[in-house]
């Protein structure tokens, strides 16, 4: 069993240096500083800071599949709810109907993504003119 204790104390330290890693990243400090007061290397402190953010996107990721999953089960019970009245033709709960199924195609992703053109105040757009390029004519002229 010694094995195990040790194993287990050496995962420890190496959780807390990857902690103390990363809050010192967040704080400013580059991988040689972070290194420097952890005592061990550059490289080292790259890799805890590297792995501790890893880490970091896993949790989210996975938070964010849950959160998805639960707000699409809502989804389902409003649609449950509404559908006797839409099949019915009723046009309040046809609307109804029509905006849960778009709340659920943004959920997974189903629409194609929409281009946005940045624009000044006016509304008028920003950012490199359009050159438009006109094909000749069959006849060879333009």
């Amino acid at each position: 069993m010694p094995t195990n204790t040790t194993n287990a104390a050496r995962a420890a330290r190496g959780l807390e240096h990857q902690r103390q890693a990363l809050e010192l990243r967040r704080a400013g400090l580059g991988y040689e500083a972070i290194g420097a007061q952890l005592g061990i290397g550059k490289s080292q402190a790259h890799r805890l800071v590297q792995r501790g953010l890893a880490e970091c996107r896993a949790q989210v990721t996975a938070n964010a599949d849950e959160l998805r999953a639960e707000e699409l089960s809502r989804l389902d019970g409003m649609l449950q709810g509404l559908w006797p009245r839409a099949r019915k033709g009723e046009a309040a709960a046809v609307d109804r109907v029509l905006k849960i199924g778009e709340r659920r195609a943004k959920l997974l992703g189903l629409d194609a993504p929409t281009k946005v053109a940045e624009t000044d105040p006016a509304g008028n757009p920003v950012g490199p003119r359009r050159v438009e390029l006109v094909a000749p004519s069959v006849d060879g002229k333009a």
